[in-house]
């Protein structure tokens, strides 16, 4: 028999509910498809820069645009940080972050090159480090809830075969 960490058995209120749990562990492969989307546009627009479209003089009044090698400094740096925490996430089994926290930090690094207008030079380091990040959080989330789900449903057979 099965014991919650308290000491008491479940019962079929304790057990988390199956379809939350199959929706929440394909929140990763949302969060890529997502991703791909804005890539795809990223793509159609990538030899423009914010000093490109917006005329001189609203250039002017917003200041200098930041050198690229800030922006890149910003790319690798969060790229390593968000390595170190998934893979930090996975070797302990610990529950996932939001995969929209990652998707939206991803996106607003292709808007970042977009406004120091480095975007067509750095693209494809954009695009794999993107793309190997928001893949590693899938697998981070779909690994968790397929382990939540197989406890479930030993929780509840096992639970169902005391009850006969």
């Amino acid at each position: 028999m099965l014991y919650t960490p308290n000491g008491i058995a479940p019962t079929n209120a304790d057990l988390p509910k199956l379809d939350t749990l199959y929706k929440k562990s394909r929140s990763g492969l949302w969060g890529i498809f997502i991703y791909l989307a804005v890539t795809v546009i990223v793509v159609c627009n990538k030899d423009q820069s914010l000093a490109a479209v917006l005329p001189p003089h609203m250039m002017k009044q917003l200041g200098t645009v930041p050198p690229v090698f800030m922006a890149v400094a910003l790319l690798w740096i969060s790229t390593v940080s968000a390595l170190i925490i998934i893979v930090g996430r996975l070797f302990h089994g610990t529950k996932p972050a939001d995969t929209t926290s990652q998707v939206g930090f991803r996106i607003g690094i292709y808007i970042l090159f977009f406004v120091v207008g480095g975007l067509a030079q750095w693209f494809n380091e954009l695009f794999i480090s993107g793309l190997l990040i928001l893949t590693l959080q899938h697998y981070n989330v779909f690994s968790y809830y397929t382990r939540e789900i197989e406890i479930s449903h030993a929780v509840y057979n096992s639970s169902a075969q005391e009850s006969l």
